[in-house]
């Protein structure tokens, strides 16, 4: 489970990076094309860090979506379906793995 968080957590990062970039390039004037408002993109950042801080315990007995049974067996890095579909945007990008699909 812990490589799947850790690719999630450095998506974000990522995301969060590209983000700032798009805002100081807004606030400088200077023009890159960005999909998203940079206020938008930070508050899905936000979104999906609350999500996996939530269920970073799914998967081995003492996350949500354990007391749900909805979670992953332990040997399933993913934990839950909820972390599974964070990833989702990320599957085009270096590093995700294909099981890691939902």
């Amino acid at each position: 489970m812990d490589r799947f968080a850790q690719f999630l957590h450095r998506q974000l990062d990522i995301d969060l990076e590209l983000l700032r970039r798009a805002r100081q390039d807004a606030e400088t004037g200077t023009h890159h094309t960005c999909l998203i408002t940079p206020i938008r993109g930070f508050r899905e950042c936000e979104l999906k860090t609350r999500l996996l801080t939530t269920h970073q315990h799914c998967g081995t007995g003492e996350g949500p979506c354990d007391e749900l049974g909805e979670s992953y067996p332990p040997e399933d890095e993913r934990g839950c379906p909820t972390r599974a579909l964070i990833g989702l945007p990320y599957t085009d990008r270096p590093g995700y793995a294909p099981r890691w699909r939902p």
